[in-house]
């Protein structure tokens, strides 16, 4: 045999071969019994390409093909892609530092893939890579964005959406979205930042991102739809909640406290 399937018995290079040709990057536990009626045989098969290092485990009964002509231990994953296969077909977007980092929003490298989506919150490693999926409210579930990545199409929030998350977690402080606003205000759509941001269902978020927006310079004219948003209570919120500082001086238009 070729040394792409040394040590692999006739089985393995079957399941292996019929997965490539029908490019199956995704191995499931009923694709795998499809082929291999008896459970229990479908069980080893799995079990011993994963010990060889052909198949990679994302969660019970989902795996990744490691192609044939990879050499063992030289072969990793798109994160991308595997954020995709993992969530299946759960209503996802891989968002938050993830994408900061991607649209330019900060320098600062992310050391774990954030995968939000609307069933599911947990933490895992695949292949050495840190994922954390972080269940959301359907509501926040807009502004997706679908980009290729190895043939594959992939699920990640737009730069305008991306700006509305950081304002909403900032990584510690209000100041790293505020400056990224302010970096990017000239590049990225007015219109459909506030329209997203409307829409958000965080209406302190609304507060804070609408008093950053005035004092960059934004039109009144283009604010007036989420000024309205914010409704007529009289509800305060802090600029940054994450500052120690507590006071300040109060922006009665936006109901504000503007701790800094």
């Amino acid at each position: 045999m070729r040394n792409g399937y040394r040590n692999l018995s006739k089985d393995e290079v079957y399941l292996i071969s019929r997965a490539e040709f029908e490019k199956q990057k995704l191995i499931t536990t009923r694709f795998v019994r499809k082929l291999f009626p008896d459970k229990n045989k479908a069980s080893r098969i799995l079990v011993f390409l994963t010990q060889k290092g052909r198949l990679i485990r994302i969660e019970k009964g989902k795996y990744i093909l490691v192609p044939l002509k990879a050499p063992n231990q030289q072969w990793m994953p798109n994160e991308f892609v595997v954020a995709d296969l993992w969530m299946g077909v759960t209503p996802y977007y891989i968002g938050y530092f993830t994408m900061y980092n991607y649209w330019g929003f900060t320098e600062q490298i992310p050391r774990t893939i954030f995968v939000l989506n609307t069933a599911k919150s947990c933490k895992k490693e695949i292949s050495g890579i840190r994922y954390e999926a972080v269940k959301i409210d359907p509501r926040k579930y807009y502004g997706i964005e679908k980009i290729k990545v190895e043939d594959q199409e992939v699920c990640v929030s737009d730069r305008e959406r991306t700006l509305v998350d950081f304002a909403y977690n900032p990584l510690g402080s209000l100041r790293n979205f505020e400056l990224a606003l302010q970096d990017n205000l000239s590049s990225i759509d007015i219109e459909r930042f506030i329209q997203y941001l409307k829409k958000f269902p965080v209406v302190s978020v609304r507060k804070r991102a609408g008093f950053l927006l005035q004092e960059l310079g934004c039109q009144n004219k283009a604010l007036e739809p989420l000024r309205k948003s914010i409704g007529k209570k009289r509800v305060l919120v802090l600029l940054d909640p994450y500052s120690r500082l507590r006071k300040g001086k109060i922006n009665k238009e936006w109901k504000i406290i503007v701790n800094r």
